[in-house]
């Protein structure tokens, strides 16, 4: 056995990894079980329509997943292009596919609304029922900021979009439902095996269901909702009786699922000569595309994100800002990455570049002319949300040498650089579950209710309670995804994972260590103060008397003793980690093209469980924002269709875009939960943005209002 070392801050290498990497992994189209029969769908070529379908034997229509609604299933009005209006039952994918060839679909053409600044004249319904497109209305104030404009040096007035995203994650949505006659299983490449089952109880009136994520393919917020084909092949595998698959090709998932962003800020501030922002006006529209409440609900929450947290780290006296959450006729968006921070980001930093460039500061100095002071933490931004624990000024004042270091070089080499900063909210609640427990030979078993689908969270879990028990890390096994092993969970999403579910991870441990100690005061006949704890040994104080865990798991389990322990942590406020991100840029102005050469990452993420995990993250979550500065983009057409619906279109950066990341990071914003630590899955995609954007603003001295630059007339 491998001695016990200390774990919590060790750069341990992935648990996970030699199944994944060796081609042992099990995903839901890896899953096939005899009889198993294919379903497909039948998707709207329409953006807003009544239709009529032909029905016959083996066609599946919203009539059968949802009389007489249209939701999940259209039933008689469809409002998207890819909207699922039929299925069809097969004996592989192929003929079902063909079978679809065979549906016969009447369309009646009705008014539909592609642009949601028009979409707010509420001139035309993105669908019949609704009374109004408007699916939220709020105004976040604080001061005056109407009055305090008047007496400013200077005022901008301009606007900034976030363009539309979509996740696209290696792999695409996949389901597999088989009824036995008592229960419901079903497999799904979802970010909760738990959330999933209480929609589908819900929607199915049925309690007797057993949800299971295999190994998930990655899925950026994408699977966090329960989505239209979900409910249907349940439905459908609960009518039948019979094992029921779904899995979409790669078009049908880009042109159905997975969009994100797509919010544009209307603003006007005012500063003075210093650079100190003294007021900020604006209003955030968010696209939530179609009605689709399990969609809406997920991606209005965001809209509200995105303007309770654009004002950034930084202390606006007078701010007032008014989101709009509003219906399209185009495929619904959910949260992506970040989930509504990298927007608020993209626009804050955005602006102070605007005004950086505007005064010619340096963009260090007008950052620390506007943040938010040591002194005046937990601050309250009067927008609803409180920033924890965190110094920003002594970040931006690391960021200093990093940053002179960079421009030196860019200069030297004929590149351009460019800054931003971020605070977020992380650790979302309400709640988290975990389990520990103990077999009879020994090993611990830890499971959380918690979805990791590709973080590494099984690692961080197992240092979590290998560093609480002190015993090897070989003798932890982690377990996740599956409603019959853990009564309940909430899911992975928010940066939440390593830090909610840790802390549940942590009290469980915990407790269990606690179990063991007064199992042994039972066999010393001791009291508990005279026991000492010590890498899985139990030494009276006084005594000669000594008892390993294995000594202590015998007596447990001969005298019928519990040593599985559950444990809920309750989430009393999120954190919010911070940081400074930088880059070194390549303008090419004749050939149009840009490409990052160097990214400087500096974060305040707490304590950090696992640095070799946390930098995973950030090397991802850069190139994805890098990716969405230069690169992607949904392109739709007037119709509200997709143009760019496959991965060759689309333009997803490769490992040839992706630049030199270093990481630094620092422990002084300790978060109040359990594990000390804040969260990291996101912070990468939420400042990268307006890093590239704000360097390459600054090349070329024009404003930029637009991405993906390459792909726009920035140049």
């Amino acid at each position: 056995m491998h001695k016990y070392m200390h774990y919590i801050g060790q750069p341990i290498k992935r648990i996970e990894d030699p199944r994944l990497i060796t081609g042992h992994g099990t995903y839901v189209d890896d899953l096939v079980f005899q009889g198993t029969k294919f379903v497909a769908f039948l998707r709207s070529t329409k953006p807003h329509a009544r239709i009529k379908i032909a029905k016959r034997e083996g066609i599946f229509t919203g009539e059968d997943i949802n009389p007489g609604k249209d939701f999940p299933i259209a039933t008689n009005e469809t409002t998207y292009i890819g909207q699922p209006i039929a299925a069809v039952i097969a004996k592989d994918r192929y003929e079902a596919y063909d079978l679809l060839e065979s549906i016969e679909v009447e369309y009646e053409d009705l008014p539909y609304v592609i642009d949601p600044y028009e979409a707010l004249k509420d001139e035309k319904k993105a669908y019949s029922g609704l009374k109004s497109n408007i699916y939220i209305n709020k105004t976040y104030s604080k001061g005056n900021p109407e009055e305090a404009i008047k007496n400013v040096d200077f005022v901008i007035e301009d606007e900034l979009i976030n363009q539309r995203m979509i996740a696209s994650p290696l792999e695409t949505r996949g389901i597999l439902a088989y009824f036995d006659g008592q229960r419901l299983n079903v497999w799904s490449s979802t970010q909760s095996a738990h959330f999933l089952r209480r929609n589908l109880v819900q929607f199915l009136n049925y309690s007797n269901i057993r949800v299971i994520q295999p190994d998930v393919g990655g899925a950026f917020g994408s699977k966090i909702i329960a989505h239209p084909e979900e409910y249907a092949v349940s439905k459908l595998a609960l009518k039948l009786g019979i094992p029921l698959k779904w899995v979409p090709t790669r078009t049908e998932e880009m042109i159905s699922a997975g969009h994100g962003r797509d919010k544009s800020m209307r603003f006007k501030v005012g500063f003075n000569k210093n650079g100190k922002i003294m007021a900020l006006m604006g209003t955030i529209v968010g696209d939530l595309g179609a009605p689709y409440s399990d969609a809406n609900d997920d991606e209005s929450g965001n809209v509200l994100s995105t303007t309770k947290m654009v004002l950034g780290p930084y202390d606006i006296p007078n701010a007032s800002v008014t989101a709009y959450a509003v219906h399209t006729n185009k495929v619904p968006t959910t949260s992506y990455r970040g989930a509504g921070r990298p927007e608020a980001t993209y626009f804050i930093e955005r602006i102070i570049n605007i005004i950086a460039n505007e005064l010619k500061m340096d963009p260090i100095e007008i950052r620390l002319n506007n943040v938010v002071k040591p002194n005046e933490m937990p601050y309250d931004n009067g927008f609803g949300i409180v920033y924890d624990t965190g110094d920003y000024v002594d970040i931006l004042n690391k960021a200093k040498k990093y940053y002179t270091e960079l421009s030196a070089e860019a200069k030297e080499k004929g590149y351009c650089t460019g800054l931003a900063m971020y605070v977020e909210i992380t650790g979302f609640g309400p709640w988290e579950v975990a389990r520990v427990f103990t077999k009879s030979d020994g090993k611990i078993i830890a499971i959380t209710g918690s979805g990791p689908h590709g973080q590494g969270d099984a690692t961080a879990f197992a240092q979590i309670v290998a560093e609480t028990l002190e015993i090897p890390i070989e003798n932890i096994e982690v377990k996740w995804g599956d409603t019959d092993i853990i009564e309940d969970g909430i899911g992975t999403w928010g940066s939440r994972t390593v830090t909610v579910g840790g802390s549940a991870m942590l009290k469980a441990a915990q407790e269990l260590k606690s179990r063991f100690i007064e199992i042994a005061s039972k066999m010393m006949n001791a009291d508990i103060e005279e026991l000492e704890y010590k890498e899985g040994t139990i030494t009276h104080k006084t005594e000669n008397k000594k008892l390993e865990l294995s000594d202590i798991i015998k007596y447990a389990y001969k005298n019928g003793i519990s040593l599985d322990v559950t444990s809920v942590y309750a989430v009393s406020k999120p954190s919010s980690p911070y940081g400074v991100h930088m880059a070194m840029i390549d303008v090419d102005k004749e050939l149009n093209k840009m490409r990052v050469i160097k990214y400087i990452a500096l974060d305040d993420i707490g304590k950090v469980i696992n640095p070799m995990l946390a930098e995973g993250q950030i090397h991802g979550g850069v190139l994805q924002g890098i990716a969405q500065a230069l690169y992607e983009g949904a392109k739709i057409a007037d119709d509200g269709s997709l143009l760019n619906s496959n991965l060759g279109d689309y333009g997803f950066p490769t490992a040839v875009e992706s630049p030199e990341i270093k990481w630094y990071y620092i422990e002084k914003g300790l978060s109040a939960h359990p594990t000390g630590s804040k969260g990291i899955g996101e912070a990468g995609a939420v400042v990268s943005t307006p890093v590239i954007v704000n360097a390459v603003e600054n090349c070329l001295g024009k404003r930029i209002k637009t991405m993906p630059l390459s792909l726009g007339d920035s140049l």
